[in-house]
């Protein structure tokens, strides 16, 4: 009989093939990218995230995992968006996806935070790379947590490993992770970011 697989592990198991699939189709990954391929990114993950990302962090979250810290990622898009000359209006006018996602349960929700919090350690490496191509653009979304990006990944994994302790929870977060991304791909696919 094969011991569960708990935790962190649990999460990147389920969510390994559709995490690679999802990277690989992303425009602003690709060697190519500049500034179109940022502020569609920009503006796909906005209508994706902005609907539920207060929901999110205001619900339940142990102490260790400073939930309010943690949410402010729209705020970080919209910042892009008004540095890339967008209005109100023209923000407004952005399609907002509706979110299907489960923000009931502690363990859907890391589940979730596993692909946002996941993303920063992404935006790093896209940072590096598409930095050059985006001056004068901050990019803010990129910069992320900035300095504090590896302690916040480490806290994010040590909150997960300690709640994440038993088979069902592990189940759970795992397939909120993967329903995460699913979701994720099908709205950049839908705005023509992947």
């Amino acid at each position: 009989m094969n011991d569960p697989v708990l935790g962190l592990s649990s999460l990147r198991k389920a969510t390994q093939d559709i995490h690679a699939a999802f990277e690989s189709e992303l425009k602003v990954a690709m060697p190519a990218a500049g500034k179109q391929d940022y502020q569609k990114f920009v503006e796909a993950m906005w209508g994706w995230l902005s609907p539920f990302e207060n929901a999110l962090w205001q619900a339940e979250w142990p102490d260790e995992m400073q939930a309010a810290e943690r949410n402010g990622k729209s705020a970080w898009l919209l910042s892009d968006l008004r540095s890339a000359g967008l209005d109100d209006n023209d923000i407004a006018s952005i399609p907002l996806a509706h979110c299907e996602l489960d923000l009931q349960t502690p363990a859907s929700r890391y589940g979730i935070a596993y692909v946002l919090e996941g993303a920063q350690l992404g935006s790093q490496v896209l940072s590096k790379r598409l930095s050059p191509a985006l001056r004068p653009w901050p990019a803010r979304w990129l910069a992320g947590y900035g300095d504090d990006v590896a302690r916040n990944w480490r806290g994010f994994m040590q909150s997960a490993e300690a709640f994440l302790n038993n088979e069902q929870a592990s189940r759970i977060a795992a397939q909120s992770a993967r329903q995460t991304f699913a979701s994720l791909q099908a709205w950049f696919h839908l705005r023509g970011a992947a």
